[in-house]
């Protein structure tokens, strides 16, 4: 009942820093090495970026796409020209060879002009067909594989169903036929990235063999019989983005064209989970990035064109500190970024449990960057871009910012599903079975040996200090819970009381990275970022404290009352709204 289960982020030989951290050790001598992009391997970087800067100018007008929800019919082919659909293919492939980090970058580019363009080249390049290449052995698939990678067709990814995305099993079913020649796929896919303008996507479904049930994924021609993209979702943000439900009616699938990998019992195949992983950190983190980039350049045009009382609107004290905030959270997310795309490289370290806390803690950050800014701007911030036009200041897009900002904290994974599973599946992973470490978790002192290591100012030493008690602490009250609770199932059903862990952990994660990077660059010089860590660290403590409160007072028996007597009807009802709209005769 309680056996560990597999980890498809766990490795037995490379470590996890946030894996340690869960156990209640803060591995300094990891993140002190704080990895950095190679010079020559940013060059290459740049020259790919000026090159598609220049593309996204003159093909993309933003306000018109959102405005009209449709992107130029041009632009598929253009970036296909250029190679743009295939950043880290090979050459022979037509491909850029891009590394992650170069990857990231043309994403969070394109985020910066256009969020749904910037979708569409994330999709394609980290959870579509050709991404898969590396991991397909020779044979039929692989050759089909690279004939569409070569092509430069654009492809999908189908995985969430009517039913919802958080159910484990998978309603889209695969049944053999021809004696195991071919497969007959049926079912329904929702919000699946690029299904609309899509030559293949990759499917999950349910193969049923004998009395087991087992998920594969599927590489599937959107032209074969009975393949339909039967809706075009209209987002609140993203306009022009092309998602779509695409319905699957006993479709022949070859054999061939199933990806072979090992017995597993999860919801998502091992390799679909390993690009998803990496992959969100580009559809989520890329644009996070780019948009609190904007934002902190927004802020200062602001804050330096503003006067209140004659006096300069820079010159208050909430003002700077606005300033301050949304700058050490810049710096931040960067930080993050880096770790998750160049620790496995360079440290080495295993970054998987980083790539899986990065979705919620770059869009989270991004999320209080752009409201902050929203604030600031006040009534500019919650105008439209072309009613700022009309009127002669600068038409700055945060309205729409603010709109795909808040699309991020539900794309990939509602963000507190998110830290329900990563609390369920990392951190009390590995309490169940005790770990073989429960004696130090339970010991009275943190290790604190990193403070003699770190090249920090005292202020941050103190950061260092608090974080390393921190991750004692988190350890210790995870350890207790899984004592409290042997049947993991009975804990992991108070999901108000894992949340905040899950939070803490990942708070605990950045505030170490920005330490460590910061380390690594010095106490004085222009490379210095000591004043940047200090504030931001001083803020995610503050957050951390929250957590722990919310822990803390996570049991409610009156909510719960308040809940069930609202849910079977039996009470509340003089709260609903007087004149009720039926939803159902809206937009028809």
């Amino acid at each position: 009942m309680n056996e560990r289960p597999s980890n498809p982020w766990y490795s037995d030989e490379t470590p996890s820093f946030l894996e340690h951290l869960y156990r209640g050790e803060l591995r300094w001598d990891l993140i002190s090495r704080f990895p950095r992009q190679d010079p020559a391997d940013r060059e290459a970087g740049d020259r790919t970026l000026a090159t598609f800067s220049n593309l996204l100018r003159e093909q993309v007008n933003p306000v018109e796409v959102d405005t009209t929800g449709q992107l130029p019919p041009e632009l598929l082919k253009t970036l296909a020209a250029g190679g743009f659909d295939r950043l880290q293919a090979e050459p022979s492939l037509g491909g850029l060879g891009l590394s992650p980090l170069n990857t990231f970058r043309v994403v969070e580019t394109a985020a910066s002009w256009s969020m749904p363009t910037a979708q569409i080249l994330s999709v394609q390049n980290t959870i579509g067909v050709g991404p898969f290449l590396p991991a397909l052995p020779p044979g039929p698939l692989r050759d089909t594989v690279e004939a569409r990678t070569r092509a430069g067709v654009f492809s999908g990814n189908s995985d969430t169903e009517p039913q919802g995305a958080s159910n484990y099993r998978r309603y889209t079913t695969a049944t053999p036929v021809e004696d195991g020649a071919a497969f007959l796929l049926n079912g329904e896919k929702l919000f699946s990235g690029n299904a609309p303008i899509a030559d293949m996507v990759n499917v999950t479904a349910t193969v049923r063999e004998g009395d087991s049930e087992r998920v594969r994924l599927f590489f599937v021609d959107t032209d074969s019989p009975g393949v339909r993209v039967t809706a075009h979702h209209d987002f609140m943000g993203l306009k022009g983005f092309p998602s779509g439900a695409i319905t699957f009616e006993d479709v022949r699938v070859p054999a061939h064209m199933v990806m072979v990998e090992g017995e597993h019992n999860r919801r998502l195949t091992p390799e679909l989970y390993r690009r998803l992983v990496v992959g969100r950190v580009h559809t989520i983190a890329a644009p996070s990035l780019a948009m609190s980039r904007l934002c902190l350049e927004w802020a200062r045009d602001f804050v330096e064109r503003r006067q209140i009382d004659e006096r300069p609107l820079g010159s208050y004290d909430e003002i700077q500190r606005n300033a301050a905030d949304t700058l050490s959270e810049v710096f931040a997310l960067e930080t993050l970024v880096q770790w998750c795309l160049l620790a496995e490289q360079q440290v080495p370290a295993n970054p998987r449990f980083e790539q899986v806390a990065a979705k919620n803690l770059s869009s989270m950050t991004a999320w209080r960057v752009v409201e902050r800014t929203m604030s600031l701007y006040g009534a500019e911030g919650y105008e439209t871009e072309r009613s700022k036009a009309r009127r002669g200041v600068p038409p700055v897009p945060l309205e729409r910012v603010f709109r795909e900002a808040r699309g991020l904290r539900i794309s990939g994974g509602v963000d507190f599903m998110l830290d329900i599973w990563m609390a369920q599946r990392a951190v009390f992973w590995c309490y169940y079975p005790q770990p073989g470490n429960i004696e130090a978790i339970e010991s009275a002192e943190p290790d604190l040996s990193c403070l003699d290591e770190a090249n920090l100012t005292e202020a941050n030493l103190d950061h260092l200090r608090f974080a390393a008690t921190q991750t004692k602490i988190l350890a210790r009250t995870c350890a207790e819970l899984a004592r409290r609770h042997p049947d993991q199932r009975e804990l992991f059903e108070r999901e108000r009381l894992l949340i905040p862990l899950t939070q803490i952990g990942n708070e605990l994660l950045l505030m170490s990275l920005v330490l460590g990077r910061t380390s690594s660059l010095g106490t004085s010089g222009p490379r210095s970022t000591q004043d940047l860590a200090d504030v931001y660290c001083a803020e995610a403590r503050l957050r951390i404290a929250d957590a722990w409160r919310r822990h803390h007072t996570a049991d409610s028996p009156a909510a719960s009352r308040v809940a069930d007597q609202w849910l079977s009807g039996e009470r509340w009802a003089d709260l609903l709204p007087d004149a009720s709209v039926d939803t159902l005769s809206v937009g028809k």
